[in-house]
């Protein structure tokens, strides 16, 4: 199984940003232009044991996403799995902490490929380094879309 952590301080209180980023319509908001995420049923508001299913697009391919809240705790942390969708294994954990310049805001995803051997030569060329760049934009917007709130 590969890990993914990425993290930044976000300028502004701890339980701002946690409910930005536990507001389900912000999800597209802050994804990469070249991505397109649309739900395809009624989005409940995040919590333990909340589902959703949406579609996520790039390039012309699209394909259906799953995902279950594991656990939540305000204002601290919450845990999403992919329930069907690209990964084996898809597992998110959203953590804040409070820091002195505002928020501490970490991604820790633990995920396994699919398509075996084929799976983990793309994730070494392809899929780390992409991961980095989509999270440093969400976490660059989040921090744009506080700043002017």
């Amino acid at each position: 199984m590969a890990h993914f952590e990425y993290s930044s301080v976000i300028t502004a209180p701890q339980e701002k940003v946690f409910q930005f980023i536990t507001e389900p319509s912000n999800l597209p908001l802050i994804m990469p232009a070249d991505y397109r995420l649309t739900a395809t049923t009624p989005v409940p508001p995040i919590k333990k044991g909340a589902e959703y299913e949406m579609r996520i697009s790039r390039y012309g391919i699209s394909m259906a996403w799953g995902i279950l809240i594991e656990e939540f705790k305000a204002p601290e942390m919450f845990r999403d799995r992919q329930t069907n969708g690209p990964f084996a294994v898809w597992v998110h954990n959203h953590t804040l902490e409070s820091h002195s310049q505002g928020t501490l805001l970490k991604d820790l995803v633990e995920y396994d490929v699919a398509f075996g051997l084929l799976g983990k030569l793309a994730q070494d060329l392809y899929l780390k380094r992409e991961l980095e760049r989509i999270f440093a934009h969400r976490h660059t917007k989040i921090q744009e879309l506080l700043a002017t709130h």
